[in-house]
């Protein structure tokens, strides 16, 4: 998705001192300190981090020169005068702490990441987790035409944006769990990783293998081979192969073992120039495919429950957590009669080690009465929410009143009430 993001419109360096000497800003005792840790993005070219009049500066011009009326070739002078007027009110809002945009897009916004992925700028997604197509989208992997639906698109989707920067619901409620597939195989994974890599050690203790030797032991005949590149579709598209592979659906081929290929990788504390901030290396990527596998290959045979999907979903969300400056957020929304899920964070060490990544809800209409358990689960350690998708469908505004259906098709969200 590119949204243009040439700036027409833009701040003097005459005004923004002016608004600097006119206005402080009103940070609050860590408000600077969080600022500076998440927000001020590094300019290699100075060897330093943004302060905060180039970090709002950024972000004005940024979302001033998204509006429509610019991207002619004959800009009307009076909508100059406007934005431009526009432009320098937000900037005195945001500079004093008047006003703030999302922290997603003082992160993006006005960058050339958002000039190539304009969905960055989005903080929030929803996926329902059952088989899909990608359609067009750019982390297709190679093996899938557009229109075919295969189990790991939800996954895709959620690992995806959540790399961008944007939180994302994902529904388990088994109206859609129950549409994947039965697993038809166990998958025998390799991550195999080149000793010259800055990576190896790490890797190796996660899982990975030095890949000279096993290139040495085993042959790549009836297998899966997928060398990872450094960059985000990368990441996804290994672990698209990977959970495919499981499934005769998506791999007709029936091969079952998987080689992935990280050698290229780049280490961990390296700088990550689109997005920014440095990277995380192989190795939670590594680890996050092994325990993956492992999640679907308990279930030869069987299908996915919705616990297993929402395993899935953490896994890659802990991955995402990894790098430097990603926040994962995730809401799982299951069925309101699920024992299982309503008690699944009730296991501490898969807790501790994964389920922390997600907020529960389950979802629920107006008739519904079953809330014993539910709140017995939330007694103990206040999930799962509850999620009313009756109300989503027939309310858009309250002020509004009901509106029978305006949203009919609504299957989840990514904002939840909870009740502590």
């Amino acid at each position: 998705m590119d949204v243009a993001t040439s700036i027409r419109v833009g701040l003097t360096d005459d005004f923004v001192e002016q608004v600097k000497n006119e206005v402080t800003p009103h940070w609050g005792p860590l408000g600077w300190v969080t600022y500076k840790r998440t927000y001020a993005r590094w300019l290699p070219e100075q060897n330093r981090a943004e302060e905060w009049d180039e970090t709002v500066r950024r972000v004005v011009e940024g979302n001033i020169n998204l509006d429509p009326r610019l991207h002619t070739d004959n800009v009307d002078p009076a909508v100059y005068a406007e934005l431009t007027e526009e432009a320098q009110d937000l900037f005195r809002l945001v500079y004093g702490l008047a006003a703030t945009p999302s922290g997603r897009n003082l992160w993006i916004s006005g960058t050339d990441y958002q000039k190539r992925n304009g969905d960055a700028l989005n903080n929030c997604w929803f996926v329902a987790v059952r088989p899909q197509p990608y359609g067009q989208s750019h982390i297709q992997p190679w093996y899938v035409d557009n229109s075919q639906p295969v189990p790991s698109m939800p996954f895709s989707f959620l690992f995806d944006q959540l790399m961008k920067g944007g939180g994302v619901g994902f529904s388990v409620a088994k109206k859609n769990v129950d549409q994947m597939p039965a697993v038809d195989q166990a998958v025998d994974l390799t991550v195999v990783i080149d000793k010259q890599s800055g990576a190896y050690d790490e890797s190796l203790e996660a899982g990975a293998v030095d890949k000279a030797a096993w290139l040495a032991a085993n042959d790549m005949n009836g297998k899966v081979y997928y060398q990872v590149p450094d960059t985000r579709e990368g990441w996804v598209v290994a672990n698209a192969a990977m959970i495919d592979s499981h499934f005769l659906s998506a791999n007709p081929s029936g091969n079952h073992e998987v080689v992935i290929d990280v050698s290229n990788i780049r280490p961990r504390g390296a700088k990550i120039h689109g997005f920014g901030g440095t990277a995380s290396g192989p190795a939670p990527l590594v680890e996050m495919m092994i325990d993956i596998n492992d999640v679907i290959n308990a279930r030869v045979g069987q299908n996915l429950t919705p616990v297993d999907c929402t395993d899935m979903g953490n896994l890659i969300g802990k991955t995402v957590v990894a790098g430097n400056v990603r926040r994962s957020a995730e809401i799982a929304l299951g069925g309101a009669d699920d024992h299982d899920f309503i008690t699944m964070k009730q296991d501490k060490d898969k807790l501790y080690h994964h389920r922390w990544a997600s907020n529960n809800s389950v979802l629920v209409d107006s008739n519904f009465t079953g809330y014993e358990e539910i709140a017995q689960a939330i007694a103990q350690n206040g999930e799962p929410g509850m999620v009313n998708l009756e109300l989503s469908r027939n309310y858009g505004r309250m002020a509004d009143g009901r509106q029978e259906g305006i949203d009919a098709e609504v299957e989840g969200t990514n904002l939840v009430v909870r009740f502590r």
